[in-house]
């Protein structure tokens, strides 16, 4: 099980995890902290994590998959002081923590648009970022879910070729709570610094820089060359010399 005293004992932060709730198992952490904060039982910082989330969400509906014991399913609430149009830096920031946290425990990681963790063509972890006003307060909870220490044999047989974690990518098994408390020294220092960088720092980690992509939104799929994210954190592809700005949508992409 997961130590909350070994996660704050490693923390530098002097918010984000100074409140943390450990259920040993949940359907959604997201859920979770929504109803903590709802019960007037969550403060901003909170942080509510989980042995075995199961009924883990990503974006658009989807699932997200975690072995008991051996996954990082968590979430922390956030009280942005942003105007709407840079809310979206909050996941890339997020994106950016996990990556760091991630290096400091020597797992070479990188980023793909928007919200997915990745190492080489396989995914490590994913972000859901969910935004409600509450009595006249913006606030945001970061949903994140890391595979760091499942074995192949773990995941279910359609998810094998596409998931990556600790054990699969070569090395030693990860402390679980020295990288959750990596992830929220790294978030809290960029939320303070304003996410001005957030931008610059998210490109730097990209898997798929300059790389051809192809990007399915509302209005069908289109190819092109990914050249980065702009100032509020939207991709911009190009698409035979014309640049296409997109804030939502998929993106695929095979490392060459």
């Amino acid at each position: 099980m997961l130590f909350v005293q070994l996660i704050q004992a490693n923390l530098t932060t002097r918010r984000l995890g100074r409140e943390i709730t450990y259920y040993p198992f949940t359907d959604s952490t997201n859920a979770d902290l929504w109803e903590l904060l709802a019960d007037g039982e969550a403060v901003p910082g909170q942080v509510v994590v989980t042995d075995h989330q199961k009924a883990g969400r990503g974006r658009q509906g989807r699932t997200w998959f975690s072995a008991p014991d051996l996954s990082l399913p968590f979430s922390v609430l956030i009280q942005p002081q942003l105007p709407a149009e840079r809310l979206g830096l909050l996941s890339l920031a997020a994106g950016v923590a996990v990556v760091d946290a991630l290096a400091g425990v020597q797992v070479a990681a990188k980023l793909k648009w928007p919200n997915d963790i990745v190492v080489g063509p396989d995914k490590l972890g994913g972000i859901l970022a969910e935004g409600r006003t509450i009595k006249g307060q913006q606030m945001v909870v970061l949903g994140m879910g890391l595979n760091v220490n499942e074995q192949p044999a773990d995941f279910p047989k359609e998810l094998q070729a596409v998931s990556s974690a600790r054990i699969i990518a070569g090395g030693t098994p990860v402390q679980r709570e020295l990288l959750l408390a990596g992830v929220l020294n790294r978030l809290e220092h960029l939320v303070e610094a304003g996410l001005d960088d957030v931008a610059g720092l998210w490109q730097e980690r990209c898997a798929h820089l300059d790389a051809e992509v192809r990007f399915h939104g509302a209005s069908g799929p289109v190819q092109g060359r990914f050249l980065g994210i702009d100032a509020s954190g939207r991709g911009t592809i190009d698409v035979d010399g014309q640049v296409i700005t997109f804030s939502a949508g998929d993106l695929d992409w095979s490392p060459a």
